[in-house]
């Protein structure tokens, strides 16, 4: 399978520099509760997952979180062992209104 740019399945799985604030409790920063994309700030509404991946090639551990946001999206957050953020691309879901 090709990484190009123009392939949509690697378009969904590529992720970018994101800056992140977090509630810290006695563990250091432990859960997301701004992001901030595009310098705009968006609150986290709630956490639908959380989870924790072991890379089989690196052999790093990151922790990957779904949030909501207030503004109604779902977005993917992973936080690497050195505590930078990134935000995976191309996963905004706009929340749809039924009443």
């Amino acid at each position: 399978m090709s990484s190009d740019i123009t392939d949509p399945a690697a378009a969904r799985h590529r992720w970018e520099p994101a800056r992140v604030e977090c509630y810290a409790g006695y563990q250091g920063e432990e859960t997301p509760r701004t992001v901030i994309l595009c310098g705009t700030r968006f609150p986290v509404a709630g956490i639908v997952s959380r989870k924790r991946v072991r890379d089989g090639a690196s052999g790093l551990t990151v922790e990957i979180f779904e949030c909501r946001l207030a503004a109604g999206w779902t977005i993917s957050l992973e936080r690497s062992e050195d505590a930078s953020w990134r935000v995976r691309k191309n996963v905004f879901v706009p929340r749809v209104d039924l009443n």
